[in-house]
């Protein structure tokens, strides 16, 4: 009598980074396997515990990169090269600004305020010394 094998199926990113690793146990946790990759096949926890077997230190580092990706329909792990690529190629975060910033910043724009109020008031002046330059005949 032939035993049944779990089959292990991963599921990549357009560079063949490997985002989830799904078998065994796990195997209905895929509705549609378009997309994934049959990369083993067999009995025993191995395959039906893929993940924690396939990818000891898990998918992804400690800040989300991802650790692995497929080669040849098998899982190989990523060279610190690539994970560094991709921390760098991470949006840095924003740095929201210091109260002192944002006073400095609040000063200037009540000063640019001033300004344009004092140039408002000496348009309207000069607007009523003409007309009445103008009325006055």
């Amino acid at each position: 009598m032939e035993e049944n094998k779990s089959s292990v199926y991963v599921y990549t990113d357009n560079q063949k980074r490997i985002l989830r690793c799904e078998g065994g146990y796990t195997l209905g946790n895929i509705k549609n396997f378009t997309g994934w990759t049959l990369i083993d096949k067999g009995n025993g926890d191995r395959y039906n515990l893929c993940q924690s077997h396939y990818f000891v230190d898990g998918l992804y580092t400690e800040d989300g990169i991802l650790r692995y990706k497929l080669v040849e329909n098998a899982a190989q792990a990523r060279t610190e090269e690539e994970i560094q690529a991709d921390r760098d190629a991470m949006p840095k975060p924003v740095i929201p600004p210091t109260n002192s910033e944002l006073e400095a910043e609040n000063k200037i724009l009540k000063a640019q305020l001033q300004a344009a109020t004092d140039r408002q008031d000496f348009l309207e002046d000069c607007i009523a010394e003409m007309a009445m330059q103008v009325y006055a005949v």
